[in-house]
């Protein structure tokens, strides 16, 4: 069940990035709303299908989607 969530909410966090680009983990949480928890495995889920990519800077993490 849990998986099936996983997957919808990431459907949104892939919305959020394609509208707006680049963004930090933080970003995400607040626009979302979910936890950080929630939101790394939102990610991990767009990382396995391949979505996106990360880039660390000035000690932040930031996503963005695949070009």
């Amino acid at each position: 069940m849990l998986n099936n969530l996983i997957g919808s909410d990431a459907g949104l966090i892939w919305k959020v990035l394609s509208e707006r680009g680049m963004m930090t983990i933080d970003e995400l949480e607040k626009i979302t709303g979910y936890r950080q928890m929630y939101v790394y495995l939102t990610l991990g889920w767009l990382s396995r299908e391949n979505k996106i990519h990360y880039l660390e800077k000035n000690d932040d993490l930031y996503v963005e989607l695949n070009g």
